[in-house]
């Protein structure tokens, strides 16, 4: 797991998707046999709703992105189980994230980063769309070269600078369908890459998104 107190850095490959055993282990899952029948039929334990996660990754060095902490900190204030990290560690959210599903948790994903981290958090989405895993929202922050936007996301909201700034706008990839929202702050006087994730409205803007996403299930 990925936590503020011991994060789990790891190589910067993008892309690299873990083979997960999903299947469960059939010792002793089979029921006992009847008295004038056949084994009963073993039967996996039922998916069952968990209290959601998210994910929240910081950008170079981790010196950078001091508003995801803020960010983190607000969500844990309203009882969220938030889980923060670097860039560096992205596929390991990953692999916590499919972990829990093939445990059979089934939480709403929802994914924030800033910078390398925004890029990041597009990065775990592609993994979890390969293992059909969706992602109900994702929130980036001057993501510096983001990925098209895989097809098993339901809502984007992205915050860039057309000019004078350092974030690209995020462009939908083929599958696509959710609904994306590029929001430029181009000619914003003090706003720039490194302070963008800093903006109380953004920040309140993106707890309550979550919150409300969360509340739906």
């Amino acid at each position: 797991m990925i936590d503020s107190a011991n994060e789990a850095p790891a190589g910067p490959t993008r892309r690299s998707f873990l083979t997960l055993g999903l299947g469960l282990a059939l010792s002793g899952l089979a029921g006992p046999t009847l008295a004038a029948g056949p084994a009963s039929a073993a039967k996996a334990p039922p998916r069952t709703a968990q209290p959601p996660s998210v994910y929240l990754l910081r950008g170079f060095a981790g010196v950078f992105s001091t508003g995801i902490d803020q960010i983190d900190e607000a969500l844990r204030a309203s009882g969220i189980r938030s889980h923060i990290g670097s860039h560096l560690g992205w596929h390991s959210v990953a692999d916590t994230i499919l972990e829990r599903h093939a445990a059979g948790e089934d939480g709403p994903v929802v994914l924030i980063g800033h910078s390398l981290g925004a890029n990041a958090v597009i990065s775990v989405a592609e993994v979890l769309e390969h293992e059909r895993v969706d992602v109900r929202y994702l929130a980036s922050f001057a993501a510096t070269a983001p990925d098209p936007l895989p097809g098993n996301i339901d809502r984007v909201v992205n915050f860039y600078f057309s000019e004078g700034g350092w974030g690209r706008p995020l462009v939908p990839g083929p599958r696509f369908r959710g609904r994306l929202e590029n929001r430029d702050f181009a000619g914003y006087r003090d706003v720039g890459h490194f302070n963008i994730d800093k903006q109380p409205a953004l920040q309140s803007e993106v707890v309550k998104n979550t919150l409300q996403v969360l509340r739906q299930g």
